[in-house]
């Protein structure tokens, strides 16, 4: 009688295993190196949304931010510090272009939508539609 191979029993099926673990690890991996950024915090106080997103070292000029329906677009482009060729000995923070799309909840009203820039810190307010504002019933 001739006795059953599981996958584990064969060297073959194996490596192909932790060939393929590795691959994904691999590529959560870089997932996480590349993140998602700029990296935004998102408040809502009822009226508008409030974005805020790290850009530091940006100059102002260099960011574009755009509005369609329920979605903030931020786009832009980090120089390098010390130039292409330099020899770095760390390197941790992305350089080029990059650009992040924010869908927020509700829709907002591109007309009244302002940003600031300061101490690194991109500043979108995004009053709601007067429609998907909360509102007061009374109970009778």
């Amino acid at each position: 009688m001739a006795t059953a191979r599981w996958w584990w029993d064969d060297p073959m099926a194996a490596m192909i295993a932790e060939f393929r673990k590795r691959q994904e690890q691999a590529r959560d991996g870089e997932r996480a190196m590349a993140g998602v950024y700029p990296a935004v915090n998102i408040y809502d106080d009822g009226e508008a949304y409030m974005i805020r997103a790290e850009v530091p070292g940006m100059d102002k000029d260099k960011l574009d931010v755009t509005t369609k329906g329920g979605q903030i677009s931020i786009r832009g482009a980090r120089g390098f510090d010390a130039g292409p060729e330099a020899a770095y000995h760390r390197r941790e923070r992305g350089m080029g272009h990059f650009h992040r799309v924010v869908t927020l909840p509700d829709e907002i009203d591109g007309s009244k939508v302002s940003a600031s820039y300061r101490n690194g810190v991109l500043e979108i307010v995004c009053p709601r539609v007067e429609q998907a504002r909360p509102r007061r019933v009374a109970v009778s």
